[in-house]
């Protein structure tokens, strides 16, 4: 590992005043030089290996039986399992992925009742991680190789490159990056990144209007942060009949779900720019691209890790159309093993892994575990919120931002913040119109706030849900 490939992360997580002062020295250092030598080598594995079945079948064992050789060697917690559920004789070396089917499924919980006993190196030469414990569920903290960033950067740039990104292209940035701590700096040009940085906290129309001007100014056209943000944007873009001067490249999506009807808002703002959207875990467990032609549909990168999709049972789901939850195997950081890990995340299946695909797994219509995909209904019934809203913008008149609020079955509030000029009864004709939808298994109220709760980062939640879904 060079120097260069770590030297990029600490810069972007430094405080202002040291980026400010090292961004000219960093800014003229070579594009390929400041991603290092191990995110080229990646770059080049993750292309020549989408081209060849065999070559991604083969490096994808060749990755397995790596990871759970370490893991016996090096961790006691790992060892002890693989030795009661494979046996003291396993021959590691000649693993396939139906192997793992004898290894329990292990949750958050399990690894940490671990402790340190689960990682295959010093705990000291590890970075420090956690989930955000949205969702009610308390924060789980867990360890990453220190030396991951090339690695993760090389699969994030490949999405990215679907939507013509490169590493020389420069990117506004909404995402709660925290500009300063007292909120007075709302926007922040980053030579030595190429990132123009905008607050999501509160971004209001006035906001956006500054903003328009800055990635005018500066020429940025790719997009890049949480969907919620962008179309928030978006949406303030509308309404004030605002268009930038030169139409954005791209858009890139991290961390949510990129719902129909937001599409549907982002393209009326931004124009038809191609959206490169992917599916990614804190843990770095596993990793999937979305289709740029068939939203919803995601196929797994072998490289990053094995994905599996399980029943209620932990039986492994081999009929496309049905549903599972997904079970991750990570390759791509191994200080902290993660083995069967449960993400708590579902989809559905389209394609089964092996050899003829190279061990890609696809599934269509995953719901992540922090954004729960699903009102319930009086019945007990549950309605998937994807179906729920039309994609058409005009549906939305009135309102600047919304999210629904559940704390009893059969019973949803709909939080808004009204656009200029709109009014309650937009937000009532918006429920009444949903209620039709839900052939009336939902009763909707309306309650008008100035704004929306954010989670950490800047993140607005489509749904928040009180319902306890795990027996329903």
């Amino acid at each position: 590992m060079s120097v260069m490939d770590v030297a990029r992360g600490a810069y972007a997580r430094a405080p202002r005043f040291v980026r400010r002062s090292l961004a000219p020295l960093v800014s003229v250092v070579p594009t390929g030089a400041k991603f290092g030598n191990s995110y080229r080598l990646w770059r080049r594995r993750i292309a020549a290996n989408a081209i060849n079945p065999a070559a991604s079948h083969e490096a994808h064992l060749a990755a397995l039986r790596g990871l759970l050789h370490k893991a016996h060697e090096q961790s006691p917690f790992y060892r002890d399992l693989f030795d009661r559920h494979l046996g003291i004789g396993y021959d590691y070396e000649r693993a396939v992925p139906e192997d793992l089917r004898r290894l329990p499924i292990l949750g958050k919980r399990d690894l940490e009742a671990a402790g340190d006993s689960i990682l295959t190196v010093p705990r000291n030469s590890l970075d420090r991680a956690d989930t955000s414990g949205s969702n009610a569920e308390r924060p789980f903290g867990f360890y990453l190789d220190r030396d991951r960033s090339p690695r993760e950067m090389a699969f994030v740039m490949d999405s990215w490159s679907r939507a013509g990104f490169t590493e020389k292209d420069s990117k506004i940035v909404l995402r709660g990056v925290g500009l300063d701590r007292r909120g007075r700096i709302s926007s922040e040009w980053e030579p030595a990144l190429r990132e123009l940085r905008l607050s999501v906290f509160p971004m209001n129309r006035e906001d956006v209007a500054r903003y328009a001007d800055l990635i005018d100014a500066y020429g940025v056209r790719y997009l890049y942060g949480y969907p919620s943000a962008i179309v928030l944007m978006a949406n303030h873009m509308i309404s004030m009949d605002r268009r930038l001067k030169q139409p954005l490249k791209g858009v890139l999506p991290i961390s949510e779900p990129l719902l129909p009807h937001q599409r549907a808002t982002i393209a009326a703002a931004f124009g038809d720019a191609p959206i490169a959207n992917f599916y990614g875990l804190s843990e770095k467990a596993l990793f999937a691209n979305e289709s740029m032609t068939r939203p919803g549909l995601y196929t797994f990168q072998p490289l990053y890790g094995l994905a599996e999709l399980v029943d209620a049972a932990g039986q492994p789901i081999t009929e496309p159309g049905r549903e599972g939850r997904l079970i991750g195997t990570g390759f791509l950081s191994t200080g902290m093993p993660f083995i069967r890990y449960d993400t708590n995340d579902s989809a559905t299946l389209v394609e089964l892994p092996g050899e003829a695909n190279g061990q890609r797994l696809q599934v269509a219509d995953i719901v992540p575990r922090r954004k729960p995909g699903y009102l319930v209904a009086a019945d007990g019934g549950r309605i998937v919120s994807i179906d729920l809203t039309p994609e058409k913008p005009r549906f939305f008149v009135g309102v600047e931002e919304f999210q629904f609020v559940q704390h009893e079955p059969g019973k949803v509030t709909m939080r808004y913040v009204p656009s200029e000029g709109g009014t309650e009864r937009d937000a009532l004709n918006i429920v009444a119109d949903l209620q039709e939808r839900v052939l009336n298994r939902l009763s909707f109220s309306v309650e008008r706030v100035d704004s929306l709760v954010a989670g950490r980062g800047g993140k607005r939640a489509y749904i928040v849900q009180h319902i306890d879904l795990g027996g329903l």
